[in-house]
Parts: C-alpha cells; structure tokens; sequence
C-alpha cells in the first residue's frame, strides 16, 4: 500500500474530513464554516473552516493551519502516523475526542418574564457605580424581570439580535437564550465595536448619547467570526476591546481579515477596559469640584 505523502495530506478537504469524522458545522456563512471546536470542549462555535483556502482558525485558542496541522491535533499523533492513518483510511479519534453524540440540551433556566422602562432605583445606583449615564442607559436597555432557578430577579438587559438579554446588576453577569451579537445600524461610515455593552454605554457616556455611527456589541469574543460579514462591508471601523490576551488575539485576527480597522482603544491604555477607564475619570472629575 502506498503511504500518502503531505502534499497530498493538504489538499485534503478540511470539512469533508470533518464531516466523515461526524463533526457538522453549526451555521454557515459564505466560504466560512463555523464549528464546536473538534480540538478542545466550548459551547459557542468559534472554529472556523475557510473551504476557498481549506484553511482552518480556532479563535478559543489563537491557533490554526492547513489539514495535516488540525489532522495531528484531531488525532494527537505526528505527521509520519497522520499519513499512516490517512495511508489506511483511519478516521478514528482519541477516545477523549470520540465524536460526542447528539444531546438535547435542558431547558434553559433563565426566563424572561418581562422588559419595560429602565427605572427602579437599585438598578440606578449600579449605572451610577459603574459611572455610565442613566439616560444613555435608558435609551438603549430595558428593565428585564427574569426567573433563574425558580427565583425572580431584576436586571438592566440589553437586546441581542436573536431577541436574547444580555443581564447585568450588581451580583449577577447573565444571559438569556439565544446568544447572540448586537448591531445598531444607523447607516453611518463607521461602526464602532465593543466586547460588551457596558463598554457601549461608557463611550457614550463620554462623548454623548447622540455619538453618531454604527454600534457592534459582540456580548462574546465568540462573535467575531460572525462580525466579519458586518465589518466587511463598512468603509470604517474602529475597535473598543479590553486589555487582555484573549482580546488581544481577537484584535490581530480582525485586523488581518479586514484592512479598514483601527485600534481605538489607545486612549484607555492602562486601564482593563473603556469601562474603567470611565469609572477613573469620574472620580477625577467629582475629586477636582
């Protein structure tokens, strides 16, 4: 039997492979198939296979490459026995990485029971402790009435484009069913994009809740695979994510695939985030009165 050698191993479809290996991508969108990651345990696909390039990108973990690069990871071996396995029509996994089998996934806990007007006075004091506007927030979060567990809880939510909340005061960081992004779309030239929406709400705070231009709340770094098709066709956008690693990836990633960004978090380096960064100017503000 003739062993494959790698050149032949790279023109190896990525997501037929996947699929004889019983991995399905969750939604598609163009040449960009987006999968649960085969390497590694998630529950927001942020695997990416690009079939015009048969290249692949894990956005969890910063890495990516051709076929052998994933093959030998999916099988956690080295080139010489991916080729072996590839030789003998192996498509066999790691038991850890055995394709899992389809589970319906319980009922979500979280129950909207009602949004309106953002107004009661507790949900107020954490706007105010986080130093963002109560107008800025009130024009574009609601009030949201919830069960978690079976108990009812009060929160400031902010929509997602799937109809989801975003859930945030001063003990609890939630989100209701279905995750998704935010895209505000007022037909400017610019959209500016945010990790989160208390990051949204601080620039607005800032330079007034009239700001112009186009908003893009990710609610998830897992989003930015899906925040590409938007980015795409802007003629501007300008970046407000944290400081950290995982951002960090995630900015270097954007600015690769989309040549018309900018890094607009400059102004607030040395702080963790734009929220922060306001949380600060505040209290300079209210010291110098």
């Amino acid at each position: 039997m003739r062993k494959m050698n790698c050149d032949e191993a790279r023109q190896i479809s990525i997501v037929d492979y996947l699929a004889q290996c019983g991995f399905r991508p969750q939604y598609i969108k163009g040449v960009n198939h987006w999968y649960l990651s085969p390497i590694r345990e998630e529950n927001t696909a942020s695997f990416k296979v690009n079939t015009q390039l048969n290249a692949w990108f894990d956005h969890g973990m910063g890495v990516g490459g051709n076929f052998i690069d994933l093959g030998i990871r999916l099988h956690q071996c080295t080139v010489e026995q991916l080729l072996s396995l590839l030789s003998a029509g192996d498509r066999s996994l790691p038991f850890h990485q055995r394709v899992k089998e389809t589970v319906v996934e319980p009922e979500h806990k979280i129950k909207i029971i009602q949004a309106g007007e953002l107004q009661n006075l507790t949900l107020v004091k954490y706007l105010h402790e986080r130093a963002i506007d109560y107008y800025t927030a009130k024009a574009w979060c609601k009030e949201v009435l919830f069960t978690l567990n079976e108990q009812r809880y009060l929160a400031i939510g902010f929509k997602n484009n799937s109809g989801g909340y975003e859930l945030r005061n001063a003990q609890l960081k939630l989100s209701s069913s279905p995750k998704d992004l935010t895209y505000i779309d007022q037909g400017a030239d610019t959209v500016h994009v945010f990790e989160g929406f208390t990051d949204f709400l601080s620039l607005l705070t800032l330079n007034g809740r009239d700001m112009p231009g186009d908003f893009l709340v990710l609610n998830s770094l897992s989003f930015v695979g899906k925040s590409l098709e938007i980015l795409q066709q802007r003629p501007a956008a300008k970046l407000y994510l944290d400081h950290d690693k995982a951002a960090a990836k995630e900015m270097a990633f954007i600015k690769q695939t989309i040549p018309n960004v900018e890094d607009a978090s400059r102004f607030y380096s040395g702080y963790k985030d734009l929220n922060a960064y306001l949380k600060i100017q505040q209290q300079s503000r209210r010291l110098s009165l």
